[in-house]
């Protein structure tokens, strides 16, 4: 499939991401953190909306799903694998029953139920392979406040990836801080940053939105209520709309706070 299929791509996307290699829907599936980086510098469009193009691609590259499906789910607010994995196969039907009601025309053929199932389980499968991933391979420069100056100290003492600063004790942090003459506690909150980052739903894009509204860490997070949060990314939204592509859920919010509760 070529990829000007994938929604909000259009012909003058598709001609940036040709000319940095990227023809077909395939192409942009199989990047790592660190090509969407390199594609997106090249192509000159932010890694936030590549990467947002390639969670449609793998959306599209379930099996039975391709593009005719891909846009139904991105009409009934499912515009990615994680987003699918989360989903109740009746109720994803009852959705593209009503959307096919109203809009004839985008699908040749209801999927059966038995379909849907399958494709929630590739995605949850999908997911649980990316999740991981993406977040630990990611580089150090991608947290709020490093920037190119620290990055290079910080990679010439052995931390390139997000989870190399994840995994630093006490003691290395202290070890890191004299290599680099970073002071600890600011190696400690970015420490933070990546352990927020960390948390399943989060990433980079929520943690930046976090960050902004003043929740840097995990410790920080598990002291917030969920509805509060929510407003409050709702108002950020707002006033910077090309941070978050979509807002969140009260129920996804819910589960971060859960989980940095455990942390």
């Amino acid at each position: 499939m070529k990829i000007i299929e994938i929604e909000g791509i259009g012909k003058k996307y598709a001609l940036k991401l040709g000319r940095a290699g990227l023809a077909n829907v395939e192409d942009l599936s199989k990047l790592t953190w660190e090509q969407i980086n390199e594609v997106a510098k090249k192509a000159r469009i932010s890694p936030k909306l590549v990467d947002k193009w390639q969670e449609q691609a793998d959306l599209m590259a379930l099996k039975g799903i391709g593009a005719e499906f891909a846009e139904a789910l991105n009409k009934i607010g499912i515009d990615s694998v994680k987003e699918l994995a989360k989903r109740n196969s009746a109720k994803v039907m009852e959705k593209i029953k009503a959307l096919d009601k109203r809009r004839p025309n985008i699908i040749r053929k209801l999927p059966t139920k038995a379909q849907v199932d399958a494709w929630i389980k590739q995605a949850k499968e999908l997911y649980e392979v990316k999740k991981v991933k993406k977040t630990a391979k990611m580089d150090v420069i991608d947290i709020e406040g490093i920037g190119e100056t620290y990055a290079k100290k910080l990679n010439k003492a052995g931390v390139v990836k997000l989870e190399d600063l994840m995994t630093l004790t006490k003691a290395k942090i202290k070890e890191l801080s004299v290599k680099t003459k970073i002071s600890t506690k600011m190696i400690d909150k970015w420490q933070e940053h990546a352990n927020l980052m960390k948390i399943d739903g989060i990433g980079p894009e929520y943690s930046d939105a976090l960050n902004q509204i003043g929740i840097d860490s995990v410790k920080e997070l598990a002291k917030r209520a969920p509805q509060g949060t929510l407003d409050k990314i709702v108002e950020f939204d707002k006033s910077r709309p090309n941070v978050i592509r979509k807002i969140p859920k009260l129920e996804d919010v819910k589960s971060w706070i859960a989980q940095a509760k455990k942390m």
